[in-house]
């Protein structure tokens, strides 16, 4: 009996899920509604053995498919000019305004669900009626406050407080980005105006006006030292006469070449911003280092959008130029080249020296006092053995490096026994004197370079 009892609970329990199994799927699975008062969204997601995040797949594709009926409008001089000079491309732009559009999505209610071993389906639908009055309180509350801040921006540039007027016009085009295509027609001062070109128009405006100028264009410097002049620049408006702008943020640069400096300043009340180069590492001859008004420090950049960035890049930046005309480190060079008792009087070691210094971008002087380092090389070779009729010959060479500036004493080394062969003694002291050119110029020459450079 018992027996009896469990296969009749088994054929109960398998005529449930054959019931279950057999339960059609709704006619929306397969057929998508069509609906002029809601904007619809479906989704559907398949179960995998041992995960259990089918609903969130489903649900998200059904905000996705939902956010995609919504038409984007991206009409506008503004979002042309944008779509011409950033070089986005229309259907990007489409996809990065769909993409917000759905992650702002509320009122929607859930329809339907459906579901069978395999997979899970999910129906949304949002009021069209419901979602264009909401978009449209929203659109109102941001034409409302950026009207707020364009009025602000139009007085303080009325009170030729240009750096005040630039900011609240870059603030004001913040909260209608979203809403960028739209006409946005708004009243201000009793007339009728279309507030996104209007705040679009008059950032050029103020940007175009904006001058950066050098107050001093071709400035020397040396390489692997710090320019001793500061690097300064003037911003100033073009209005009936010049303006200073204080509050200004620069970014300076190396447009061609390369050294340490401080990148970012901002102009005094004066309207002028000072920069100063630490070390030109770079061995060009000329150099250009690039000013311009960094615009990005004026927003908040956590906080933007891909739209709001691509309609920055469209703006007109003020920057100007300075020329550096680089020369490398002057040095003077005292060397003693003695090859067993007596002066060379064509050296070996120094001409190497002075190749790889050059080579690098260094200069060298006659005169001691206009130098910036002062090299000094004592060199003396003594005999060695003699075998089967081949001399051998050995030099130690002493090199130190003195910072003329300062007086310290940036390099000390020594080289001893570097060996050279010949058929005599002699020829091999000029051989061991050409070795030791060569390991010099290896392995001391860039040690000195970088402790110059320091």
């Amino acid at each position: 009996m018992k027996r009896f009892f469990q296969i009749l609970l088994l054929m109960c329990l398998f005529s449930q899920i054959n019931l279950l199994h057999a339960k059609k799927a709704p006619d929306w699975v397969a057929n998508r509604p069509i609906d002029n008062e809601f904007y619809i969204g479906i989704g559907h997601a398949s179960k995998n053995k041992g995960q259990n995040d089918h609903i969130e797949k489903a649900t998200s594709e059904a905000l996705k498919n939902l956010a995609s009926e919504i038409t984007v409008n991206i009409s506008g001089e503004v979002v042309s000019s944008m779509i011409e000079k950033s070089g986005i491309l229309e259907e990007e732009l489409k996809s990065k305004i769909r993409s917000t559009t759905e992650a702002e999505l509320e009122g929607y209610e859930l329809v339907e669900q459906w579901q069978d071993r395999k997979e899970y389906w999910i129906y949304y639908r949002l009021s069209k009626i419901k979602y264009q009055l909401a978009r449209e309180e929203k659109i109102n509350k941001a034409v409302s406050l950026a009207l707020d801040l364009f009025s602000q921006a139009k007085k303080s540039e009325q009170n030729r407080e240009y750096d005040k007027a630039l900011l609240l016009f870059l603030q004001s085009l913040k909260p209608i980005e979203k809403y960028i295509g739209e006409t946005l027609e708004t009243n201000y001062l009793g007339q009728s105006i279309y507030l996104n070109n209007e705040i679009y128009i008059s950032i050029q405006n103020i940007l175009s006006n904006i001058e950066l100028k050098p107050l001093k264009n071709n400035i020397k410097a040396k390489r692997n030292q710090s320019v001793k002049q500061p690097i300064k620049i003037t911003a100033f408006y073009l209005d009936t006469e010049q303006v200073p702008i204080p509050n200004l943020p620069i970014l300076f640069g190396f447009k061609r070449g390369e050294g340490d400096l401080i990148k970012n300043m901002k102009t005094n009340m004066n309207g002028i911003a000072s920069c100063r180069i630490s070390k030109v590492t770079s061995s060009e001859k000329m150099q250009i280092l690039n000013a311009e008004l960094d615009i990005s420090k004026l927003i908040n950049q956590d906080s933007t959008s891909f739209v709001y960035q691509n309609i920055l890049k469209t703006f007109p930046i003020p920057s100007t130029r300075i020329i550096l005309n680089v020369t490398g480190l002057l040095i003077f060079i005292e060397s003693e080249e003695i090859n067993l008792g007596k002066e060379l009087s064509v050296l070996h070691i120094e001409p190497k020296i002075k190749e790889s210094f050059a080579e690098k971008g260094f200069s060298f002087t006659d005169d001691m006092a206009g130098a910036d380092i002062y090299i000094t090389i004592k060199a003396r070779s003594r005999e060695g053995s003699e075998m089967f009729g081949m001399y051998s010959t050995f030099v130690d060479v002493s090199v130190s490096a003195l910072e003329m500036s300062s007086g310290e004493e940036i390099y000390k080394n020594v080289f001893n026994n570097v060996t050279g062969q010949g058929l005599n003694a002699e020829k091999a002291g000029l051989k061991a004197f050409e070795n030791a050119a060569g390991k010099i110029s290896e392995n001391i020459v860039p040690k000195i370079i970088q402790t110059a450079g320091q």
